[in-house]
Order: structure tokens, then sequence, then C-alpha cells
């Protein structure tokens, strides 16, 4: 996924080329009462200027927004599977220009430091699947602490200090070719994989996928926490590494290698991205695993810097209500809320699930010496006798 900025206009649509940054508080109030006039509209306001169930004080973050002018978001979701989220947020809050700039996760970071540091303007919302750097973040100070009115709807694990939101509660799953590896004969939990692969089949050489976590920081994000949840892991990686592990730096290059049939199983996969790649790829099965599942989440923090931070608490309190959660689960993703049900496929009801917690957990990873010794580990069972 490369870098790309839209600009949603009156009409929530995008426009090319997009500026940077918002226009000027003058222009985004032109644009916004020219597309309500398009729209039949006949005053500049929003058309819900306090959601239902809000109290009436939330009219004045509605109306301080409004004077800003604008939002702009930093995401390492696609655009393209954004874009009818971001249209619904803009249908909603017309005065509130919307700019949405793609990147992928490590890069995003990367931005936001750098800006930081030379002091520039950046995102007022960072919304990213990298949970342990967007936890580090918070950690070293970066983002602003805001208490949604959703709060009371969001599960423990998924909010850190009002600062760290978790906005999905997406399953990791394995995924395996079905054409070559019947579905009777697909291993259903990390104990029948692992039996799996110490029976050492010929044709499991070779054909096994997952990350190499030396390349991959979700990969080692994930490791860790099947680490955390059992010591069989060790036993996991060992016959990984006696079947010659095919090792990828992202969750695309693996399941591109499971849908053309070089690999029979993948492991460790967002299920929001196994099951939208298994409708274009009949071939492709998904497995949510029954000893335990672990659940990532994508997190949404407002930077302590942000230019427009009403236009930032708008957004995190689309994301977060069951309209925007609605929307979340057209995306192919599990909503975090209970009362939205997830995409059929992901449901992980009745079964055991362990959520990777928002919160200080993640940083261990962080810790370079940590981080190092795990990595030696990792390649020296990897590796075998």
């Amino acid at each position: 996924m490369g870098q790309r900025t839209i600009v949603m206009n009156g009409h929530g649509a995008p426009r090319h080329p997009a500026p940077r940054y918002p226009l000027p508080k003058c222009r985004a109030w032109i644009c916004g009462f020219a597309a309500l006039a398009l729209m039949g509209g006949c005053s500049p306001r929003s058309t819900e200027p306090v959601p239902p169930g809000y109290p009436v004080s939330y009219g004045a973050i509605v109306a301080a927004a409004e004077k800003e002018g604008g939002v702009v978001v930093w995401s390492s979701v696609d655009h393209d599977k954004a874009a009818r989220l971001l249209a619904d947020f803009r249908s909603m809050y017309p005065l509130v220009r919307l700019t949405y700039k793609e990147l992928p996760a490590q890069e995003l970071d990367r931005q936001f430091h750098a800006a930081a540091d030379h002091h520039r303007q950046s995102a007022d919302i960072l919304w990213s699947s990298a949970m342990d750097l967007q936890i580090k973040l918070v950690n070293d100070g970066y983002s602003a602490r805001y208490t949604s009115p959703e709060k009371p709807a969001v599960p423990d694990w998924a909010n850190w200090k009002d600062e760290a939101w978790g906005i999905t509660a997406e399953p990791i799953v394995m995924i395996y070719n079905r054409r070559l590896l019947p579905d009777a004969q697909a291993p259903r939990d990390h104990a029948q994989l692992t039996a799996m692969l110490e029976a050492k089949p010929a044709r499991l050489d070779g054909r096994i996928a997952s990350y190499d976590v030396t390349r991959s920081a979700v990969g080692y994000l994930y490791f860790t926490q099947d680490r955390q949840a059992s010591p069989a892991i060790w036993q996991l990686i060992r016959a990984m590494g006696a079947n010659h592990l095919r090792g990828f730096a992202t969750a695309e290059e693996i399941l591109r290698d499971v849908a053309a049939g070089h690999a029979l199983v993948g492991y460790n996969i967002i299920g929001s991205y196994a099951l939208e790649e298994s409708l274009h790829h009949p071939d492709i099965g998904v497995i949510l695993p029954s000893d335990y599942t672990l659940i990532m989440s994508r997190i949404v923090m407002i930077p302590k810097a942000a230019a427009h931070p009403n236009g930032a608490r708008l957004f995190l309190d689309y994301l977060l209500s069951p309209r925007g959660q609605r929307q979340i689960k057209a995306m192919g993703m599990a909503p975090v809320r209970a009362d939205v049900a997830p995409p059929a496929g992901l449901n992980t009801a009745g079964r055991p699930t362990l959520a990777i917690e928002v919160g200080p957990p993640l940083l261990a990873g962080q810790d370079r010496l940590t981080h190092d010794l795990l990595i030696k580990r990792w390649q020296r069972t990897l590796a075998g006798p």
C-alpha cells in the first residue's frame, strides 16, 4: 500500500488533487454551504448537531469543530475500503472538511515522528493497525485525553487512559488452500497444526507460510502474543522450521502465497484480510482456532498537538458509535462493540479468545533487549537441533 491523500468535498466525494491541509475556514464554510444547497439544505449547519443519546452539551463540540473547519486523518486503512465510512461521516458533518491520508502503518508512525520532531503540523487522528507503535506514542506523551460518550460500550481491554481506543475486535486466523488440503484435513487449532507439521508429510515440506518476524513488525507482535497465550508456541515454531517455513514480511504476501498454492497453510492472518481474500479466491479456507483465537484492534488516538481537536473528537465518536461500527462491519472488519454483530465468518462466539490489550503490555515488545532476545530464540528454534 502506497501513500495518498484524499480530501472529501461537501458531498462526501473525493476531490483530486488534494491539498495537504484543510482550506482556510472561510473557504471550508463556503464548500460546505454549497454542498448543502445542492442537497436541498437551507442552513449551513450539520445535519445532526447532536447524535441521538448524547448530552445536549455535545453541541458545543460540534459547533467548535465546524468553526475549526476540518479534520485530518492519517490511516493505515485503504481509502477505497474506508470510502463509504468517510462519506457517511461527511454526510453527518458537512462543514467539517475531511482530509484522509493513507499510509502503511510503519510509515504513518515515521512521518508523525518526523513532523513532531520538526514542530510541523500533521494529523488530528492517527488510525493504525500497528497496535504497539500507537501505544508507544501514547506512552511517550503524544496523545490527548478525551472521554468519548461511547465509552460505556467499549470493552475495558480496548481503551487505555481515554487516549488510545481500539475500534475493531478482529480475530487472527489460520488459512489453507482448500484445493490442495481438503477441509476435513485442515487443522482446527494450534495443537492440530503442530501435530500435522511434526508428522512431516512430504506435501507440507516448504509449504507452511507465516511471517519472518525479523522483517515483520506485525508478525513479531502476534508472535509475542502467542508466546503469552501458550508455552507450546515454541513447539509449533520448531515444527514450522522442520518443514522449512516460508517467511514473509506482510499478510498480503502470505495470502497470495496460499492462494497460488505455493503454501498449503498460512498462519496468523488478520481475519478481515483473510475473509476478503476468500471472496476473491474461493480456494482459501479460513479457520478461527478453537483452542484460542487472538483478537487484535486498530487503534485510534488524537495527537496532543492536533490542529482540529474538536473535529478529531467527532471522528473518534463516530467510529465508536453504532452507526460508525456498522460501517466498520461493512468494511469486513469485526466491530469492537458487542451490540454490533461481526461479519459472517469472523464470529468468535462460543470459543476462547485472547484480546491483545490496548495498553502497557504492548510496550514489552518495544524494549530492545527483550526484542533481540526473543528474535534470537525464535531463530534458534526455527533452525532446530
